[in-house]
């Protein structure tokens, strides 16, 4: 779509690398930043601490899953009504009911679940290239489309609750069309921001066809990501499935049955597995955010007749490298913090199931859980620059992140509301992913006589795995547009207004948003 000229604006500065006054350069706003043969930028592999310390969990994982694999007995996990009645409303028998349930479901309808895996990745591949090739037709595309869900959503209610004489039905119907109202209102309210979103999503896919090995390493985390969660669920089910002594059941010894009685202390080990399930995951995440920003960042700093330049890796496969060498413990870092708040959230999921009888504890463990999921919401958002800065430069996870946010409060950018609708279509790209997969997998059970009542959870399953992938999917995009952004405002503050990488068009609109957060904060 785009040729190579296409990214050689105009001549550049024969300046090269990264100059040994850069920090002065930054805070003065002069010097300049280019491309070129100067000597490498050293990187150091810093956070070493918390690389240890995630070094030492995925050991620990994996002694748990060796006598899990050694002493477990998936068999007895099948559903026992009885014996889970006899557990009661205890933490133990809210787990186990939910893992023998979700064990034979899965058992039961593996064929299903990989099938729904596979669609996922297509629907999601579909759907990526389809947004690369049409950025500004599909991003409205999408806007219209996610409108229109939520008007049929309304009008389902309505629809359902006068055929069922249900009038809190129909006011949820009416709620949800008054609110595509108002969604119709935020979207022309903010059409320059759009046009703004477009702009950058179509940067970021000129800056993504330049470095298509992105796909390659996308695909490889996805099949990793894949492998961890089949790893870390059969860990779990085994650890489960540890067995303890028999237990009698029954008032006569005539009638009697001996139940499974599992080992409870061992079972423990399941809130470290979680744990370490949290932190990986985030920390997968942390690596595919690294390398996206990693290739990004240095086509857009590489966009001369040399080519060079010592911002982030040449390619994917070198920000992977770095991701995995000298910025590991900074990963690690960034994505601890969200597993640590990811886990508290599960841990509060089960005290609310636990103490569901008691009304107050249940109100006071959710207002908890909404405060906790607003910190969750603005740590990634946060980690997120961080992971760009670390990327781009190699430095420490805190040095990073406070060097990126101080960049972007230096040119007095608000980049809330651009972060917002580029968020926005992603989303409905992951949601479009989980409905075609949650269909397809449900068409599936139907046509081979299976009962959808019965195996919902198997549906739930394929949905969730899909918006997994799909996640990884619109992270291409996502982290892409940021690391854009990231990169116009050190480009603009170092080389100034005049000798920019960045289109034309672009800085245009840019430039004006910057213009309208200014005089925002001068009103104020």
């Amino acid at each position: 779509m785009w040729s190579q000229e296409d990214d050689i604006r105009k001549p550049l500065l024969n300046n090269s690398g990264f100059p040994s006054d850069y920090e002065q350069q930054r805070e003065s706003g002069s010097g300049s930043y280019r491309s070129g043969s100067g000597k490498s930028t050293s990187r150091k592999c810093n956070d070493i601490l918390f690389l240890i310390l995630f070094v030492g969990v995925l050991i620990g994982m994996g002694i748990v899953s060796g006598i899990a694999y050694k002493r477990g007995d998936p068999s007895q996990l099948l559903p026992s009504n009885e014996y889970i009645d006899h557990l009661g409303n205890s933490t133990e028998g809210i787990i186990v009911s939910g893992v023998q349930d979700a064990v034979a479901q899965m058992r039961k309808n593996k064929d299903v679940l990989i099938y729904s895996v596979a669609i996922s990745i297509v629907v999601a591949a579909v759907w990526m290239e389809l947004l690369k090739n049409f950025t500004r037709l599909f991003i409205y595309l999408t806007l219209c489309i996610g409108v229109a869900l939520v008007i049929c959503l309304g009008a389902l209610f309505i629809y359902l609750g006068h055929k069922e004489g249900s009038e809190s039905t129909m006011i949820v119907g009416g709620c949800v069309i008054a609110l595509s109202a108002l969604l119709i209102a935020v979207i022309l309210y903010l059409r320059k921001s759009i046009d703004l979103t477009c702009a950058m999503f179509t940067e970021t896919c000129r800056g993504v066809q330049r470095s298509p090995t992105v796909f390659v390493v996308g695909f490889i985390i996805i099949l990793f990501f894949v492998g961890f969660i089949a790893y870390w669920t059969s860990s779990l089910i085994y650890l489960f499935s540890i067995p303890g002594h028999n237990i009698e059941w029954g008032s006569n010894s005539s009638d009697s049955n001996e139940l499974p009685h599992f080992d409870t202390k061992i079972r423990n080990l399941m809130f470290f597995m979680i744990f370490g399930f949290c932190w990986v995951t985030s920390f997968i995440s942390a690596v595919f955010q690294h390398v996206v920003a990693g290739a990004v960042s240095h086509w857009y700093f590489s966009r001369d007749p040399t080519g060079q330049t010592e911002v982030g890796s040449q390619n994917a496969f070198g920000s992977l490298g770095r991701a995995l060498s000298t910025s590991l413990g900074s990963l690690a870092f960034g994505s601890l913090i969200i597993g640590f708040i990811e886990f508290f959230e599960w841990m509060l999921r089960i005290s609310k199931k636990v103490n569901a009888e008691n009304k107050l504890v249940v109100m006071l463990l959710s207002c908890v859980q909404c405060i906790l999921g607003c910190i969750e919401g603005i740590v990634k958002w946060i980690n997120k620059f961080g992971y760009i800065y670390v990327a781009m430069h190699g430095y420490s996870f805190c040095t990073a992140t406070k060097s990126c946010f101080e960049l972007i409060q230096r040119q007095m950018f608000s980049a809330v509301i651009m972060d917002f609708i580029g968020s926005f279509v992603l989303l409905l790209g992951k949601f479009l992913v989980c409905a075609g997969t949650a269909l397809f997998s449900s068409l599936i059970l139907y046509c081979t006589g299976r009962s959808l009542k019965e195996n919902a959870l198997t549906v739930g399953l394929a949905a969730l795995f899909a918006f997994c992938i799909a996640n990884i999917f619109t992270h291409i995009i996502g982290i892409g547009t940021d690391t854009i952004f990231v990169c116009y405002l050190e480009d603009l503050e170092v080389n100034g207004p005049s000798n920019l990488f960045i289109s034309n068009d672009l800085h245009d609109l840019l430039q004006e948003k910057c213009n309208e957060t200014k005089k925002k904060n001068d009103s104020n």
